[in-house]
């Protein structure tokens, strides 16, 4: 049956899809595609205000909850394979994998607080509407597929939020209304999962905090050279602040070394260099750790189930649904002599215990540069 509250969204997203870019964006997005954004999900929403919460069946309701308790956080610095983590376990019909990252703890919950109590599922909702058509700035896009005069799944998507958000217990020192945008996007994607997944980098920072809330989250954290994080940021983030990159890689080095020290069940150390090799071997480590079966469909990076773009900041003429090897996709940006030794005063000792070795510099110097740039965090 034809919707017409559904032709202004189709409208709206028509003249978004003419933005969006057709490769990975190497800037900021425009004024323009922004605001086409906004436009679309506002229109998005309130469509699904006059339509009203989906209804939820007890069986809905029974399985969501018991989904919510099941989580996978996907943490670790930014370029250290996060983002090839999260794409090779995207198809698994066990799992709940949010397309964008999530960023509850490193941002929109800060953001949420600060917005008045009546607007905050409006607030989240339309930010999650926006990254279901446009995660990254690059392809693929369009997560739910695209509207038609009959229905749209991205009302379906904001209809099933409003619906968790009065059903999932709130609490403000939970990341509960975060546990309801997975809800409503395991709803519209696969309602029979058992697990989910949430990937952000920097996550790490919030671990004693994860624990705390989901006793029964399971961490997974990738680790790379940081010589070649360093300069895969330098080549992404052409304003990247390096003392801040340091911080957060000394940082993400510490717990990944407290975690193996203390033989915890529940973490998972994934080496990019290995993933990126033999990708196999380390998707059985996947499988075993999170107790899913292993299925060759875990050999294909994909979003939402649409192969995603190669694992290479330097190599972008490649197909998407790939895993390049470290051979396949060589640095076109080096780091200085000043960025390399910046790099082995803060974590060069750590990087050391996670088989790492940067180049040596003397003990003197490593503490004027760590006291000079505050690296001792």
């Amino acid at each position: 049956m034809q919707n017409p509250g559904l032709s202004p969204i189709i409208e709206a997203e028509c003249s978004l899809d003419e933005l969006l870019p057709l490769r990975r964006a190497q800037q900021n997005p425009p004024g323009e595609l922004i605001a086409a954004a906004v436009q679309w999900s506002q229109l998005v929403w309130a469509e699904a205000e006059r339509q009203g919460a989906m209804p939820l069946s007890h069986e809905q309701l029974e399985h969501g909850f018991n989904l919510a308790r099941n989580s996978v956080f996907v943490c670790g610095v930014h370029r250290s394979g996060t983002t090839l983590v999260r794409n090779l376990l995207d198809a698994h019909p066990r799992l709940a994998v949010l397309p964008s990252e999530g960023t509850y703890y490193t941002n929109l919950e800060r953001k949420l607080r600060s917005a008045p109590v009546a607007y905050q599922v409006a607030f989240l909702g339309m930010e999650w509407l926006r990254r279901l058509a446009n995660p990254i700035n690059q392809p693929p896009y369009w997560l739910l597929g695209r509207s038609s005069i009959e229905n749209s799944r991205y009302v379906d998507f904001a209809r099933y939020l409003m619906a968790w958000w009065d059903n999932v217990a709130s609490d403000s020192d939970t990341q509960w209304p975060h546990t309801a945008i997975l809800l409503a996007y395991a709803s519209c994607f696969n309602g029979n999962a058992e697990l989910w997944v949430d990937k952000t980098p920097t996550n790490e920072h919030f671990l004693e905090r994860i624990r705390e809330e989901m006793p029964n989250a399971k961490i997974i954290l990738p680790v790379r050279n940081p010589i070649a994080v360093l300069a895969s940021r330098k080549k992404m983030e052409p304003g990247l602040n390096l003392r801040k990159a340091l911080r957060d890689l000394r940082r993400s080095f510490k717990v990944a070394i407290e975690q193996l020290a203390a033989d915890d069940a529940g973490f998972l150390l994934v080496r990019y260099e290995e993933l990126s090799e033999t990708p196999e071997t380390v998707i059985r480590q996947l499988v075993s750790f999170l107790e899913i079966e292993y299925s060759d469909i875990l050999n294909i990076p994909t979003v939402a189930g649409m192969p995603a773009g190669a694992n290479s900041s330097f190599k972008q003429d490649t197909g998407p649904g790939q895993v390049l090897k470290q051979s396949e996709h060589k640095r076109s940006a080096e780091l200085s002599k000043k960025e390399l030794a910046l790099l082995s005063a803060a974590v060069g000792k750590l990087s050391d215990k996670l088989g790492y070795p940067l180049p040596k510099i003397g003990f003197l110097r490593r503490v004027y540069l760590r006291l000079r740039y505050r690296l001792w965090y």
